[in-house]
Formats: C-alpha cells, structure tokens, sequence
C-alpha cells in the first residue's frame, strides 16, 4: 500500500515510518517545527506543511491511507500559542480531510487523546461524553469532529485513537513526563514533580503505539477507539520508579523537587483514580500492549547514558 504519514519527523510517526517502510511503500512529510529527522532508513522525510490546502492535496495525492500525525501535542503547548495550535491542529486536519476526500483515500488514521473527555467518570469508555476543559482538549475534539463528518457524509473510512500518555525510546526525541524524568536523573538534577503527586497517569509505550497503528492499517479498520496501556499510576509512583531504576542502573537517586503547576493555565485535569477502557480496541484488532513503565525506564536509563 501507498501510506503517507504526516508529522512524520516526530515521535510517534518517525517509528512509524520505520515499522511501515519495509512493507509498504512510505511517504514522510513534516513542517519541521518541532521534529528534526530527516532521514528514517531509504524513506526521506520531506519538508511540506498540511495546513496549507495546497501542500494538503499535493501530498495526499496517489496515497491509499493517510496516517495524519502532524499537530501540537500537549496542553502546555497549546494554551501558550492558541493560534498556532489551532491552524497546527484544526486548520490542519479540515485541509487534510477535504484533500483526502477528493484524492479518493482509502483509510484516514488520525491520534486524538485522552484530553477530550475533559474531567471524566471514574471508568472511561469510548461512549463517555467529550467535555474538553482547555484548548489541547478542544482542538483534538473538534479534529475528530471534523473526521466523523467526512466519514458520515464522504464516506471517507476513518480510525481515531484517543491516547493516553506515550513515553519511551523513538527515533524521535519527546518531552513526556517519563522521558523529562529520565533525563533530570541523568544531569543528576533534582526530580520536578508538579501538585501534589497523587494523580494518576495511563502510560503506553510509543512502540506499542506505532503497532496500533499498524494493525488498523493491515486490518483496513475503521472505528473509534482508546488507545492506553494497562499501566495507570501515580505522578509520585512513577518518580519513585524512576528513582529506583536509577539506583539500579546508574548506582545512584536524585531528589524530588515539587512545584505547583507546569505552565498548563489551570486546564489539566489532575485525576487520582480512573479506569482507561481499552477492551474495544483489544478486542477489534487484538491490540495488546507489551511493554511495562519499568522496562522502559530502565531501558531509557541505560541507552541515554551511553550517549551522554
């Protein structure tokens, strides 16, 4: 199959188009404002913007599915620059899924998040109300609306994958709260944990997330879907684990520095108990996560500090 994968200079969608390249053939296209790969085995990632519709149609050109990655990640990000995200992640999304359309597309796959269900229940479905708090939130919610749509009135077939948090080792380097930790610890600074430590985060490690993807590719799959791990711990816990994989690799621990907010603009909702319900996906296309918060850790730990 012809795959285009977008914001493919970044953290998910430079392992993507690792995993992807040796069975079908990749095209990689990035605006280079956050990622900087520029190369992923033989596939060059080109320097093209989706939020201009005339970069959108050009690339989508040709292509049987779309893997549209590109976007602001993150609420910090967000609130900080409200125009740039919004052009970065709904401006972006609109050109892409009128360009697709038209192209005739064969699967659009597009990574919402967590954030869109805003302060939700306790058990978290993927029939729990959207009620976005912030712009991250907002923007990801109406990304999604703007897919359903063309779904229901294009016919164009489409995955969402609301994710959870992703950490570990890609191609691509991210600021996750796992990866931000690991490094503190390797510059042997004190550990920054924001609030009060008791909330709780769900973990999925980004190559567990690249062969979601993946799978809903093979499978031709369309639906909507949570996409997590079965790890959902505490901000503290995770220090903690932090900590003691660098007892036992590096031979020492650092300590915890707690502050009150990390820029987010009150619009990040600190939950201290919920359930990620991810049987759907499980269960549509036998998706299974594989890889624990400690092995990644500790393999963080272990190929950071050889480079260092």
């Amino acid at each position: 199959m012809k795959i285009l994968i977008t914001g493919a200079a970044g953290f998910i969608g430079s392992l993507l188009v690792d995993l992807l390249r040796h069975d079908h053939d990749v095209r990689a296209i990035d605006n280079f404002s956050t990622g900087d790969v520029r190369q992923v085995g033989d596939v060059t990632v080109e320097e093209m913007d989706v939020a201009e519709p005339e970069h959108a149609a050009e690339m989508v050109r040709g292509q049987d599915v779309v893997v549209h990655l590109a976007g602001y990640t993150g609420i910090p990000v967000c609130e900080n620059d409200p125009e740039g995200a919004a052009r970065n992640i709904l401006v972006a999304t609109k050109h892409l899924t009128d360009a697709a359309v038209k192209a005739g597309v064969q699967q659009v796959l597009y990574p919402s998040t967590f954030a869109v269900y805003g302060i939700p229940p306790h058990h978290i479905t993927e029939e729990t109300p959207r009620a976005p708090i912030g712009m991250y939130g907002n923007l990801r919610a109406g990304a999604e609306y703007v897919l359903l749509a063309a779904q229901k009135l294009d016919g164009l077939p489409v995955v969402i994958f609301r994710q959870s948090n992703i950490y570990g080792r890609s191609i691509a380097k991210k600021r996750s709260l796992l990866n931000i930790l690991v490094e503190q610890v390797l510059k042997r600074e004190p550990i920054t944990m924001y609030g009060s430590g008791e909330q709780v985060r769900n973990f999925l490690h980004v190559r567990d997330t690249a062969n979601a993807f993946k799978l809903a590719i093979e499978q031709r799959a369309t639906g909507l879907y949570n996409l997590g791990g079965t790890e959902t711990i505490s901000v503290r816990s995770i220090i903690q684990t932090v900590n003691d994989a660098a007892e036992t690799t590096l031979g020492y621990t650092v300590p915890v520095e707690q502050k009150p907010d990390r820029g987010a603009a009150g619009r990040e909702v600190e939950l201290t108990d919920f359930h990620f319900d991810i049987s759907k996906v499980q269960g549509a296309l036998g998706f299974e996560p594989t890889l624990t918060v400690r092995d990644a850790v500790e393999e963080l730990l272990k190929r950071e500090a050889s480079v260092a």
